[in-house]
């Protein structure tokens, strides 16, 4: 029996990370409509996270223009999850809604970490003393502020709210102006790295590195033979990974260039920097860097790299502030300069069998 009970112990603490502070909940009355409901459903899902027979599921309904369940199931849980948001306030959020609900139905309101990846930290919750709390009528509001020191400002997070209800049956539960001190939009994905690597049959794999996906849809990949006018080669979706890659299968003639786009689920998107693949006739180029002078993400376009080839960035004084390993059989390294002072660099790249190309880089 110790044995299972440390089991199950050890997937709950998978699934969600507890947070660092207890959460404190105080009544407020400065709740201010976030989400209406009115249009849509504002991109919350009603995924079950319990795995139990009694989960139920929030749907929208345009003509309340509210988010409904309607099962009229005498034991149930109903949760709603938003999309991720950005805490607008500093160590704590003020959070509400308004309701209608079976007489005795109790909710719970989590804070969770707007990282989508394992595990899925709890910021802040109403759980700290009861795990559920009691609506106080079968119709009315809630407006309350939980303070909880893991809830900084501009942290992304996602807003879950969960009811339950017991021994009672045939009434629906309602739920509707959602109240947050958050702020709207989802973080785009950022793009930390991108490469193209040659195949032995002369094929190019390309490959892009990301730092945390919010609300990413999937990469747009697209060529072009002069750098300015560009066009989709091929799509790959989103799946939460830290590394992506994209075969092309045409043998190069001539110079091409790449880069990649990310479509969000609400249409908004971003680019990677324009990298360039020589031509075979031209693989030993001078090494090139842009954009030059740069605030933040350098590509460093250098001889075809090995295995042990590195990227080393030095001060004037020759101290080196950066180094990082170059993936083999490429051509472009990105590296980001954003946290160091603005200045003169000298850039040295080893191609890994002792070849050496230098470079100075200016800091903006």
């Amino acid at each position: 029996m110790k044995k299972i009970i440390l089991f199950l112990m050890a997937i709950a603490n998978f699934a969600f990370a507890i947070a660092q502070f207890p959460t404190t909940v105080i009544p407020s009355a400065n709740c201010v409509v976030f989400k209406a409901f009115t249009n849509s459903d504002e991109g919350f899902s009603s995924s079950s996270i319990y795995s139990d027979a009694n989960d139920v599921s929030f749907n929208w309904n345009s003509i309340l223009g509210a988010e409904i369940e309607s099962s009229g199931l005498a034991t149930r849980n109903a949760s709603l999850i938003s999309p991720v948001y950005l805490n607008a306030d500093s160590g704590k959020l003020t959070i509400g809604f308004s309701y209608m609900a079976p007489a005795g139905t109790v909710y719970r309101v989590r804070i969770i970490s707007g990282i989508i990846s394992p595990p899925l930290e709890v910021l802040a919750s109403t759980a700290n003393g009861p795990v559920y709390t009691a609506l106080p009528a079968t119709s009315g509001t809630v407006c309350m502020t939980m303070a909880d020191a893991d809830l900084t400002i501009g942290k992304p997070i996602r807003i879950e709210l969960t009811f339950m209800v017991v021994n009672h049956a045939g009434e629906n539960i309602v739920l509707d102006n959602l109240a947050a001190s958050a702020i709207d939009g989802s973080l785009p994905v950022t793009f930390t790295g991108f490469v193209a690597r040659k195949n032995a049959d002369e094929t190019l794999q390309l490959l892009w590195n990301v730092a945390e996906e919010f609300n990413v849809k999937g990469y747009m990949v697209e060529a072009s033979t002069n750098g300015i006018s560009f066009s989709n080669i091929g799509y790959v979706a989103a799946n939460r990974k830290s590394r992506y890659e994209m075969n092309y299968a045409s043998h190069l003639n001539h110079t091409m260039y790449f880069r990649v786009k990310n479509i969000d689920l609400d249409g908004n998107s971003k680019y990677t920097p324009i990298i360039k693949v020589l031509a075979p006739e031209k693989e030993s180029p001078q090494m090139e860097i842009y954009p030059s002078p740069s605030k933040d993400l350098v590509t460093i376009q250098h001889q075809k790299a090995f295995e042990k080839a590195l990227v080393i960035l030095f001060t004037t004084d020759g101290i080196p502030v950066l180094q990082k390993i170059v993936q083999p059989n490429t051509f472009q390294t990105q590296i980001n300069i954003g946290s160091l002072p603005q200045g003169v660099y000298l850039l040295k790249y080893t191609d890994g069998k002792g070849k050496l190309q230098t470079k100075v880089l200016f800091k903006q």
